[in-house]
């Protein structure tokens, strides 16, 4: 089936990567060969299109060399609200393909990131998707060299580094148990001198230093997940606003570009305001793809 998917038409030149991306990661896709099926169901007495039906369908024309309705397809289960890590894996192949086809749309390369990257929150640790992420964005590096532009890599920030490390339930979890050894060590420093008393001594006062820590990180945790979506750059680039949508001073900010994670927050009509590592702003809706939570 690799054959049949890569040697359809006439190869294009593009990026090595992206041609090994197609290749390696081609079989797969078709209907009999995908990389799995979505969600188990129950066949019988189904409507013409459920989730399952369309993606078959998407992979099927994956499979076909038809990009533009493979993506059409897998769109569609997007907007129904369909969340399949296959799903997204394959709506990002389809992307490539028609990158690699010659016939991509600007922002083509940015939504496949944002599928791969969104397979890889649905499934983490999923390789084939670690893989096709890296050689996406090594592609839009390359294109951005070649046309001069900055190859931009924005860090996050200290804070968001250190909240990211474990999730708002595990937090709280080690929380409530710093809580659990301070009353512990207060318990045992009332003790009689003896090593009970040393034992608390040293337990309540590492406890409390521990929880005064944890409590914030619980709650930054939690604000974020409840304030900000993860998102992509689906645009060529994009230039951040202020909250009225008037541009701000070039020298002030460097372009977010196509394929940048990004965090999402507050919408204001046709605006969204966004987090790239250090720099807050705001872009144009339209220029941001969503992942799924």
């Amino acid at each position: 089936m690799e054959a049949g998917v890569s040697g359809r038409r006439r190869r294009r030149p593009l990026a090595a990567a992206l041609l090994v991306l197609a290749a390696g990661l081609a079989p797969a896709l078709p209907s009999s060969d995908a990389r799995a099926q979505p969600a188990e169901s129950d066949a019988r007495a189904q409507p013409a299109e459920t989730p399952e039906t369309l993606f078959q369908q998407g992979t099927t024309a994956l499979g076909r060399g038809e990009y533009g309705a493979a993506i059409d397809t897998f769109e569609l289960l997007g907007d129904r609200g369909f969340v399949h890590p296959d799903a997204s894996y394959n709506r990002g192949l389809a992307y490539v393909l028609r990158v690699r086809e010659g016939a991509d749309r600007p922002g083509d390369l940015g939504r496949a990131a944002a599928a791969f990257e969104e397979a890889l929150r649905l499934r983490p640790g999923d390789a084939e998707a670690d893989r096709a992420l890296d050689l996406v964005r090594a592609e839009i590096t390359r294109r951005r060299s070649r046309r001069g532009a900055d190859a931009v890599d924005a860090r996050p920030t200290l804070d968001r580094v250190i909240v990211g490390l474990a999730s708002e339930r595990t937090w709280a979890a080690a929380a409530l148990l710093a809580s659990l050894l301070l009353a512990i060590g207060v318990v045992l420093r009332r003790r009689p001198a003896g090593p009970a008393h040393v034992a608390g001594s040293v337990l309540a006062p590492t406890a409390l230093v521990a929880l005064l820590a944890l409590v914030p990180l619980t709650y930054a945790a939690r604000h974020l997940r409840l304030t900000t979506r993860a998102g992509v750059v689906v645009v060529p680039e994009v230039r951040l606003l202020d909250e009225g949508g008037r541009a701000l001073p070039r020298a002030e900010q460097t372009p977010i570009p196509e394929g940048a994670s990004v965090e999402v927050g507050r919408r204001s009509g046709g605006l969204a305001e966004v987090r790239w590592g250090a720099t807050e702003g705001w872009v144009p809706a339209s220029s941001i793809r969503l992942l799924a939570p």
